[in-house]
């Protein structure tokens, strides 16, 4: 009994023991199960370490190989960067060696030019003195001429009071003459009419009548001879004076003549020293030897300036090139920074993870290292039960030996991770240093880029482009041109021509003047009266000529006036500085007020428009063509009188001056050319056979069907043909300005028929004519 109740009793506590452990087994058991779940949970994590350690060995892998693509490509680039630089350096160290010859050049035109300026101011005293001497000369000349003038005059009223004193006695002779003659008459009436024997008785007293009366006769004659010298001398006297009113304008013409040969001479002069100074520009300019190789030379000049400039674009966009290398290479800088510091704070993260890996397989260790040391203690507690705690030992020490497992796989992922992380930190030094040396490849590029700036703006300081400074160029030009200077010349020989002949003119009054007192011949007087005669016929034709001119022009004007709807009005003014314009007004029928006309001024061959409100106005401005109007804008009217003025055949009066593109064709050709100038107008009409005009009675002048003539156009042919009614040309009063000028200019002005044509020659009009006239 006491056996069974100490028996019970172990029962119950092996049975409370037995509770106590499969109370600490189902504790284990659940703490077995959480270390499981957490081990699952740490080998995801692994999972998912490893997981993005492969897609970061990936994604470094693909920004290495990357990166080393873009180094290559840098590598590349600071190759060729280099090549440029060299050729770059090249052609500064050319244009550098061209701008000290042009330097030398210059320094050398410089001497020349101060040579040339010394040359010139002695040349100028020269002439200074040459002048003055001229002067005194012209002076005393003038003072000769003066004192012959004064003897003249005194003579000339000596011969005036002289001549009076011969009238009187030539009247008081002539008194006598009739007298005589009366006389004589009655003598010889009393002689053939007596018939007395006295007469024939005394023959010897009848002799000595007649004697006198011969004696009487003979000394009439003798004073008729001197009476008519007296008169020829009166004549003479006239004429003389005539002639010295003649001498007084010619020698004022010489005076102003002399002084205009002073400034001639000196122009001339100057032009020699400026011929002699470019002769000796010449003879030492390179490669020129005649005035023919300087535009050749100036155009080779302008080649090399050419190709210069185009040396310094290629540098500049070199240049371009190169900044827009080092803008890449900045990119990609700041695009290496930010995957450095990307991959740095990955790094981070991943140190990050690994050491709560750590930590975490460190409290997984520590666990298992109790539960290590539960199982052993429940061993030696039980064992008195073989089987259970066989079983229970078993399945711990597979379990023990599964976390070991585990942990050991642990710390081979992590020493695998470690060697990641190394490998990576390399990699990432590597990739500093090369983004150090990158860095100093693009600061050694941005200084280079620098210099090559101040090299090229340095070498544009030096070629220029196109500004004239003092300090930068040296540019010779020239003060007159060959064409000019052959201009002078030819008025210098005109000049010298001229003088010849007025130093032989005042030769010829000098010998006049000396043989003033001797016998002019008679042959002089007769001459001026016939010259005088020829002068007064000749003004009579001209005013007869003029007035049925003044006649014409009227009934023309007042004709174009009514037909072309425009008055044409000319007026004669001057400047302020004296200068004569001729200005032409026109103005239509069908102006509302005064104000709205066009306004021309013409001076020395050049017509120009004036400015007035009614031209200023917008819709004059920019006035389209009308589909139903023939004629040409006043825009276009403005531009084209703007136009330089055409060469034209030889011409009876002035050119008319508000007209300066007009081409003068034959007469023939007049009807050709206004109908292709219709043709070509209508040309840029798109529906003319549509349009209202052409089926109206009033406006028809095309047939389409009709024969006639034919014209081709860009867009399309038209055939021409006068209708048997007389066609009516205009639809407004602007029809045709072109035509109504240049028949005023060739009833007023001109023989030839003009015709208002925008073309340079004859040949271009007869070229065009026969493209659009058959």
């Amino acid at each position: 009994m006491v056996a069974l109740k100490t028996a019970e009793k172990l029962n119950l506590e092996y049975k409370s023991s037995l509770e106590a452990i499969s109370n600490r087994l189902t504790k284990c058991q659940q703490e077995h199960s959480k270390c499981a779940h957490h081990l699952c949970s740490v080998e995801q994590e692994l999972q998912a370490s490893k997981g993005r350690e492969h897609a970061l060995q990936e994604q470094l892998l693909k920004e290495t190989s990357e990166h080393q693509e873009r180094f290559y490509e840098q590598l590349k680039r600071c190759s060729e960067l280099e090549v440029q630089m060299q050729k770059e350096i090249e052609f500064r160290r050319q244009a550098e060696l061209t701008a000290d010859a042009a330097k030398e050049k210059a320094s050398a035109v410089e001497k020349e030019l101060l040579i040339i300026s010394e040359n010139s101011e002695r040349e100028k005293n020269r002439l200074q003195l040459s002048f003055s001497h001229s002067q005194d000369e012209s002076k005393l000349l003038f003072s000769r001429v003066n004192a012959e003038l004064d003897r003249k005059r005194i003579q000339a009223d000596n011969f005036a009071k002289e001549a009076e004193l011969l009238r009187k006695s030539l009247l008081d002779l002539k008194e006598q003459l009739n007298e005589c003659l009366h006389e004589k008459s009655q003598l010889e009436y009393k002689l053939l009419s007596c018939d007395s024997p006295l007469v024939k008785a005394n023959p010897s007293e009848n002799q000595t009548l007649v004697k006198h009366l011969r004696d009487e006769l003979r000394k009439a004659e003798t004073e008729l001879h001197e009476a008519r010298q007296l008169k020829s001398s009166h004549a003479n006297k006239e004429f003389l004076t005539e002639q010295l009113l003649e001498e007084k304008g010619r020698r004022e013409k010489v005076e102003m003549e002399l002084t205009r040969f002073q400034e001639v001479q000196l122009h001339a002069q100057r032009l020699e020293s400026e011929l002699t100074s470019w002769k000796s520009l010449l003879k030492q300019i390179p490669d020129v030897s005649c005035y023919d190789d300087i535009p050749k030379k100036i155009a080779y000049l302008q080649k090399e300036i050419v190709e210069n400039m185009l040396k310094v674009g290629e540098g500049n966009a070199r240049l371009k090139e190169l900044q827009v290398a080092l803008e890449m290479s900045n990119l990609s800088k700041e695009h290496t920074e930010k995957e450095c510091k990307l991959a740095k704070e990955k790094t981070e993260c991943t140190s990050m993870e690994v050491k709560r890996l750590e930590l975490m397989l460190l409290s997984v260790s520590g666990e298992c290292e109790k539960l290590k040391k539960d199982a052993v203690n429940w061993s030696k507690q039980k064992s008195g039960l073989p089987g259970s705690g066989q079983t229970n030992e078993t399945d711990l020490e597979t379990l023990l030996e599964q976390k070991e497992h585990a942990i050991r796989e642990l710390g081979r992922n992590l020493c695998q991770q470690r060697e990641s992380i190394n490998r990576q930190h390399d990699e990432i030094k590597v990739l500093n240093e090369n983004f150090r040396i990158e860095a100093k490849n693009v600061k050694s590029l941005e200084r280079e880029n620098e210099r090559l700036r101040s090299e090229n703006s340095l070498l544009e300081l030096k070629l220029g482009h196109g500004d004239y400074s003092v300090e930068n160029t040296k540019v010779l030009r020239m003060v007159n041109t060959l064409g000019i200077n052959n201009e002078a010349k030819h008025t210098i020989e005109t000049l010298q021509t001229e003088l010849q002949k007025a130093k032989s003119k005042l030769q010829a009054i000098e010998e006049l003047r000396e043989y003033s007192g001797e016998v002019i011949t008679t042959g002089i007087p007769e001459k001026l009266s016939q010259l005088k005669g020829q002068i007064a016929v000749l003004e009579k034709r001209e005013e007869r000529y003029k007035a049925v001119f003044a006649e014409k022009i009227s009934v023309f004007r007042r004709a174009c006036c009514s037909l072309f709807g425009y008055k044409i009005v000319m007026d004669d003014r001057q400047r302020p500085n004296g200068i004569p314009v001729t200005r032409f007004t026109l103005q239509s029928i069908y102006a509302q007020n005064d104000d709205e006309k066009l306004e021309f001024d013409y001076e020395s061959g050049i017509a120009t428009i004036l400015v007035n409100e009614y031209t200023s106005q917008q819709e004059i401005q920019h006035q389209p063509i009308p589909c139903n109007c023939w004629a040409p804008p006043l825009s276009v009217l403005r531009d084209l009188f703007s136009l330089p003025q055409v060469s034209s055949p030889p011409q009876l009066f002035s050119r008319p001056p508000w007209l300066s593109a007009v081409l003068l064709v034959s007469r023939p050709q007049l009807s050709r050319l206004l109908i292709a100038h219709l043709a070509a107008s209508a040309a840029h009409q798109d529906a003319v056979a549509a349009s209202p005009v052409r089926n109206s009675p009033r406006y028809s002048f095309f047939s389409a069907s009709s024969p006639g003539h034919h014209f081709s156009s860009p867009s399309r042919s038209y055939s021409a043909s006068l209708h048997p009614r007389p066609p009516v040309l205009f639809s407004r009063p602007m029809f045709f300005f072109s035509l109504a000028a240049a028949s005023a200019r060739l009833l007023l002005y001109c023989p030839w028929p003009p015709v208002f044509c925008p073309f340079s020659s004859s040949q271009q009009v007869v070229s065009s004519l026969s493209g659009h006239v058959s």
